[in-house]
């Protein structure tokens, strides 16, 4: 009886020990969750300001630039497009804000809307018409119009070549001395590029988080622009991601305030959070998944 009671209590240690091991992984996976939590909701906190900036840029630069570009296309700007390439360009260098502007492209379209010419090559947007993917735009071509903006879809301006994808566009007239309506300055960009570019500048900032953080390796990151009920992510981000952040409801989750949890995604914990940015439209904002394991 006595050996018997003796091997019961041997036997039990190793069943303790793994309930132990089990408790400290899970423990472990909690605090990494909540890590991982903290670094998206700080993220999401930088990116917002940048957004506000980026959008500003545009809408300060274009009517400055639109003047500036009236000066340099000719009377008939289709006539000479080379020349229009070199003025868009010049427009740009010459103007801060639109130096520093994160849009992916910068066109000039005639008054009827269709591009002529934009700043780089290949020019997916020549001879396309940005008024028929973008109605809203039309509003440009009132007499007393300023700076118009629109969000919308158009194949020449995705930053992915398949997925969804949706764009910002801002115009703005381009008028001659007498007023007389010589086109249209177009410039915007595409959801998922620029997500693209919000994610590499936050690269940087993930590092001096691990750094700080005394993390052993740099967060798994990815950042998405959201409007609605849509999120949109870099080239290489999973579609698995994005239709995890959908599911949430960004609006609903940020209606108060930015948001931030954990969520569960093909296995892997990651960090979540959602912030407004209000500057580029009240239904959108910025979100940010950081895993740190």
């Amino acid at each position: 009886m006595m050996r018997s009671s003796t091997f019961a209590r041997s036997e039990s240690k190793p069943v303790v020990l793994t309930c132990a091991l089990v408790a400290a992984l899970v423990s472990a996976c909690q605090d990494d969750g909540k890590t991982s939590q903290k670094q998206a909701a700080e993220l999401c906190a930088k990116l917002a300001p940048i957004v506000a900036e980026d959008v500003g840029q545009v809408r300060t630069g274009l009517p400055v630039g639109s003047q500036t570009l009236a000066t340099l296309v000719d009377t008939d700007p289709g006539a000479n497009l080379l020349g229009l390439q070199r003025a868009i360009a010049g427009t740009r260098a010459s103007v801060k804000e639109l130096g520093f502007a994160k849009s992916t492209f910068f066109s000039f379209a005639d008054p009827s809307g269709t591009v002529l010419r934009s700043e780089t090559d290949p020019d997916m947007l020549a001879n396309r018409s940005v008024l028929a993917s973008f109605p809203e735009l039309r509003k440009v071509l009132a007499p007393d119009s300023g700076l118009v903006e629109a969000f919308g879809e158009m194949q020449e301006m995705r930053g992915v070549r398949n997925g969804p994808d949706l764009q910002w566009v801002a115009a703005h007239p381009v008028k001659a001395s007498d007023g007389e309506l010589k086109g249209l300055f177009v410039t915007g960009w595409s959801f998922r590029a620029y997500a693209y570019r919000l994610q590499e500048a936050a690269k940087r900032e993930v590092a001096e988080i691990a750094k700080r953080d005394g993390l052993k390796a740099t967060p798994l990151l990815y950042v998405f622009v959201w409007k609605g009920g849509k999120a949109y992510g870099g080239p290489e981000t999973p579609d698995v991601n994005t239709e995890a952040l959908e599911k949430l409801d960004l609006p609903a989750k940020t209606a108060s305030g930015p948001w931030s949890g954990t969520l569960e995604i093909a296995g892997r914990t990651f960090g979540a959070a959602a912030q407004r940015t209000p500057e580029l439209a009240a239904d959108a904002g910025v979100a940010a998944l950081s895993s740190t394991l």
